[in-house]
């Protein structure tokens, strides 16, 4: 059995690639669903249906729902605020939503899969790699 420590949370940017079929994030995301390394977690879910067209919700749910759930927390809510000030005093910006999505990855010590070069900008989030 795989350890939260050996999973990956997957942010929505790679979950748009892999239902449009865009390798290699596509083959990356397919290979920790396959495996039950993947992630999911209420913010990306949240991303996720406000951009799905109604005809697709029914294969979306279908893969979502058998991965682990990372909670959220009320104090996932209070880091990210901080992580956002962090990043605007030191010249950064990034969606509210994905500060509580890497607050999260930190708080459990997963790594992310993202597509969202902003991310980089996170102090200690260990990014998940894509070979390609």
């Amino acid at each position: 059995m795989i350890t939260v420590a050996e999973r990956v949370l997957i942010d929505t940017s790679a979950w748009v690639d892999f239902f449009r079929g865009v390798d290699p994030v596509r083959e990356a995301v397919r290979s920790l669903v396959l495996n039950d390394a993947a992630l999911r977690c209420g913010p990306v879910e949240l991303e996720l249906r406000h951009g799905l067209r109604r005809h697709d919700v029914g294969e979306v749910v279908r893969v979502w729902y058998g991965l682990q759930l990372l909670p959220t927390d009320e104090l996932d809510f209070t880091s990210a605020g901080d992580l956002l000030r962090d990043l605007r005093e030191g010249g950064f910006s990034i969606p509210s939503m994905d500060a509580l999505i890497a607050t999260l990855a930190l708080r459990h010590q997963v790594p992310l899969l993202a597509v969202d070069r902003h991310f980089d900008a996170v102090p200690g989030l260990q990014r998940y790699p894509v070979a390609g």
